[in-house]
């Protein structure tokens, strides 16, 4: 295989996965996009510059990270989280039936908002652990952080996101 398949089969692997994120962190479709072209784009322009140090994946999502960053501080804007799938929350934590904790669906819009209340880096850090599923060791090459970091954070954003809903009184009982 050449070069230039080896980076389309990259293309076609990875492309879905980097536009997720990106589009969970800047919550528009066209510049979602628009970010997955131009990690797409520097990866091609370096591609023979990869020394294999970490997984082509890891290179991607840290490319895709600091792009949404780049965008959002350019248009000085928050995202919001508006089409975050109910579903994915049950995974959130394993050890926790969190949709005993919930009084009904409608309350799923608070919990979006508290979502958006995060801080940038406990955003980024939730969003790659609960729905694109990466391990805390993955998350931390990405963001160039320690793995004791990162799960401070992940732990952190839990907390705030509970207390937070608890306060507003949606959760029923302790997660």
């Amino acid at each position: 295989m050449n070069e230039r398949e080896n980076f389309e089969d990259c293309y076609i692997k990875l492309a879905n996965k980097i536009y997720g994120v990106a589009y969970k962190m800047v919550n528009n479709h066209q510049d979602a996009l628009d970010i997955v072209q131009e990690v797409f784009l520097r990866a091609y322009k370096n591609w023979n510059n990869f020394k294999g140090l970490s997984k082509i994946s890891t290179y991607l999502y840290r490319i895709a990270v600091n792009l949404s960053y780049d965008f959002l501080r350019k248009k000085n804007k928050l995202r919001k989280v508006e089409n975050i799938g109910f579903e994915n929350w049950s995974n959130l934590v394993s050890s926790v039936k969190f949709e005993d904790c919930i009084k009904d669906e409608e309350i799923i819009e608070e919990i979006k908002k508290e979502i958006d209340n995060l801080t940038e880096k406990q955003k980024v850090i939730f969003i790659l652990k609960t729905y694109e599923e990466l391990t805390y060791e993955e998350i931390a090459s990405i963001l160039r952080k320690r793995v004791g970091t990162i799960k401070a954070t992940y732990f952190q954003s839990l907390q705030k996101l509970r207390e937070n809903l608890k306060k507003k009184g949606v959760m029923k009982n302790e997660m």
